[in-house]
């Protein structure tokens, strides 16, 4: 019968407890009160809430049987340790801006009961707290293929006052530099692959610097298989080994290969983006456009001055942004079979460019590889320490932009594995009064010319296509 009323006694002190709780307010913490007849009640050291910063505060226990503490499981930011009748609250650091709420409860350990219950509160985070900002910090691109017979590839490397270091897991591909602690453009030298499998390496550049977001990136470079030699042939004259046809109706299929955010890294890099035209009429080959320098490295990073970008123009035209010296065209045509080409192999290409404003790169030089080595083609002038043997023209008022038709025609002295041509802005001279420029625009586009153009500008469009071919 005892027992039965104690039960009965310490049930309504949990009820009075309960009640008690549910008038609590966030910014106290706020103990049940002792109403009468209740055994049990609870002296905090202070009724402030806990700083956001993380504390502790005493709670002693009066008037209870033996007794344990219950937490919800959603308080693990709360301990609790116990002296006799006496609880030691700590509660971790708050990295919110809310203020928090853990419920404690005494519970008799005879007849698991609460006979008495009451919060702790913990104050948010100050909601002005500055966010965190991490230094710049990344490397690129992700992914590199080169051809058997390439030594070097370039990786580009962009760190704001961050020390960086480059490790590979294969060592016949080492950096220059291998270390540093700015923005970079790092060459990664191997030897030609002679073997008939692919070889590669993962290229790892990181810091030990926590100012960063990511402190590791991997660069991974693919050196294809070695091929089998084959004979060289001599095509017949009239042979034409690739053509493009740029038109409004070719559009989706240009655009297969050649279509590059503005954000894409790789439009930072050296290199061509990993991107091509391939041609539509006939024939094995690419048309690419080439990175010369890192644009990053080069701090040409800025939104209004936005390095390089490929695309296909609304009219079927390959469109590139961003020119600047020491980019380069690169166009390449393959006999059948992809056989080399014989010494004494005549070769012509034809294409036509045209610049859209007065700061695409004015100057620039058609070379032609014959065996390992590349050759002018044709005649090159000089002015101020470079050569060049195509002037691109942008006039003054309606009808200014202009094109320019480039056909070299070059004979092979050695056998070449391809008819490929290279055409290379040589000077940061504007293409309509030479001056120079020091900043590439966004807007600012060079134009592979095509068949059609706007309704307003017929005298823009061309009728001989791009074509690489065989005179003798």
């Amino acid at each position: 019968m005892n027992k039965m009323k104690k039960y009965i006694s310490l049930f309504l002190c949990a009820a009075i407890a309960l009640t008690a709780c549910q008038n609590l307010t966030p910014e106290k913490i706020v103990p049940n009160e002792e109403y009468a007849g209740s055994r049990a009640s609870v002296e905090l050291s202070s009724a402030d809430p806990i700083p956001a910063e993380g504390g502790t505060i005493t709670a002693k226990v009066h008037r209870s049987p033996a007794f344990e503490v219950s937490l919800p499981k959603t308080a693990d930011w709360v301990t609790v340790s116990q002296s006799d009748s006496t609880l030691s609250i700590t509660a971790k650091a708050n990295p919110s801006a809310v203020t928090r709420f853990a419920h404690v409860s005494i519970i008799d350990k005879e007849l698991q009961i609460s006979v008495t219950s009451f919060d702790v509160v913990q104050a948010g985070t100050d909601k002005d707290v500055k966010p965190i900002t991490y230094k710049d910090f990344s490397a690129g691109p992700e992914t590199i293929s080169v051809a058997a017979k390439e030594t070097s590839a370039i990786i580009s490397v962009t760190a704001e006052d961050v020390p960086w270091t480059i490790t590979s897991n294969n060592p016949a591909f080492t950096a220059d530099p291998a270390s540093g602690n700015s923005n970079a453009s790092v060459t990664i030298s191997f030897p030609a692959n002679t073997a008939k499998e692919e070889v590669s390496a993962v290229i790892t550049v990181s810091t030990t610097s926590e100012e960063v977001n990511t402190q590791s990136f991997t660069i991974t470079i693919t050196q294809e298989a070695a091929k089998d030699e084959k004979e060289a042939v001599k095509p017949a004259p009239g042979t034409v080994l690739a053509e493009w046809y740029f038109a409004t109706s070719q559009v989706d299929a240009l655009a297969a290969h050649f279509s590059e955010a503005v954000t894409d890294d790789l439009a930072d890099a050296p290199g061509n983006g990993g991107l091509w035209v391939e041609p539509n009429v006939s024939g094995n080959g690419r048309l690419e456009y080439y990175n010369g320098i890192d644009k990053a490295a080069a701090g040409i990073v800025d939104k209004a001055h936005k390095r390089c970008k490929r695309a296909i123009g609304s009219y079927g035209e390959p469109v590139v942004y961003g020119t600047y010296k020491g980019d380069y065209i690169l166009w390449t045509a393959y006999a059948e079979n992809e056989s080399p080409l014989a010494a004494g192999t005549k070769l012509s290409l034809n294409f036509v460019l045209r610049p859209n404003n007065f700061l695409i790169m004015k100057y620039w030089l058609v070379e032609y590889l014959d065996g390992d080595e590349w050759k002018v083609a044709g005649t090159a002038k000089e002015a101020d320490g470079f050569k060049y043997n195509v002037e691109l023209t942008f006039a003054e008022g309606s009808g200014n932009q202009t094109n320019t038709v480039i056909n070299p025609v070059v004979t092979l002295s050695k056998d070449t594995e391809a008819a490929i041509f290279r055409i290379t802005a040589t000077s940061d001279a504007g293409c309509m009064d030479g001056a120079p420029v020091t900043l590439i625009n966004a807007s600012h586009a060079l134009r592979f010319a095509g068949e059609d153009c706007n309704a307003n500008t017929p005298h823009y469009s061309v009728k001989e296509h791009p074509i690489i071919k065989v005179v003798e």
